[in-house]
This record gives structure tokens, C-alpha cells and sequence, in this order.
């Protein structure tokens, strides 16, 4: 199963989330997660990846935007 990072913006640098999924989110895509009693709804903007400079393994991300 993928690990995904979400982020909220083109420029941030730490991930807004990071969750494991059963497949990889696409452009389009909406998430629903359920944050302290309630859930936050957020759109799929964009998906790349990206290489970690320690591992050299690549890593699955997104920029969702809160659609609430």
C-alpha cells in the first residue's frame, strides 16, 4: 500500500498529512477525513513524485485543497 503526503500548497514543505492508501489519489479525486468528531473534505489538485535524498526511494505526493 502507497504511503501519500498531502500537501495544502505548491511551496510547502511539510506535509499536511500522510497517509497510507489503497491506491494512489488521482487529479480529481475527493478525500474525506475524519478529524476530531468530524470530516474535512479535500480535492485532489495534483499528483507528483518526489525523491528522498536519504533513501533515494521516491515517494508518492499530492496538493489537495480543503473543500469544506
Amino acid at each position: 500500500m502507497p504511503i501519500v503526503e498531502a500537501f495544502d500548497s505548491k511551496d510547502a514543505a511539510i506535509p499536511l498529512f500522510t497517509a497510507e492508501f489503497d491506491f494512489l489519489p488521482r487529479v480529481g479525486d475527493y478525500l474525506s477525513r475524519n478529524t476530531e468528531g468530524y470530516f474535512k473534505y479535500y480535492n485532489v489538485v495534483e499528483v507528483w513524485n518526489r525523491q528522498d535524498s536519504e533513501t533515494d526511494a521516491f515517494r508518492a505526493c499530492i496538493r489537495v485543497e480543503l473543500n469544506d
